[in-house]
């Protein structure tokens, strides 16, 4: 099925090719997920780690939440880095072994 857009005065416009993904088998269903589920991943552990930096800046002294805020912020960088250790790990069994088609999109 091919979308056409036809501007006044003017011949059919054909949607650029390659817009639309084609979902021809799992590997190229789930290699768009698996962008954004690691995209997600890791704006969700900077965005902990910032918040945990807040916390730390307002805790004012407070023994309780500067604790509370350094342990959010140990984890926030444990989380980043296995988010970062996964999408390498991926990354590199998708060099090994190569999908026929679809394929991860990096």
């Amino acid at each position: 099925m091919k979308l056409a857009l036809t501007l006044p005065g003017s011949s059919p416009f054909p949607s650029p090719e390659g817009l639309k993904p084609e979902f021809t088998n799992v590997a190229s269903f789930i290699s768009p997920l698996l962008t954004i589920a690691f995209f997600i991943a890791a704006f969700l552990s900077f965005y902990f780690l910032v918040w945990g930096a807040f916390a730390y800046i307002m805790a004012q002294g407070d023994k309780e939440g500067i604790a509370k805020s350094k342990a959010r912020i140990t984890y926030a960088i444990i989380g980043l880095f296995v988010v970062m250790l996964a999408f390498f790990i991926t990354k590199f069994a998708a060099e090994i072994f190569p999908p026929t088609q679809g394929g991860l999109p990096f």
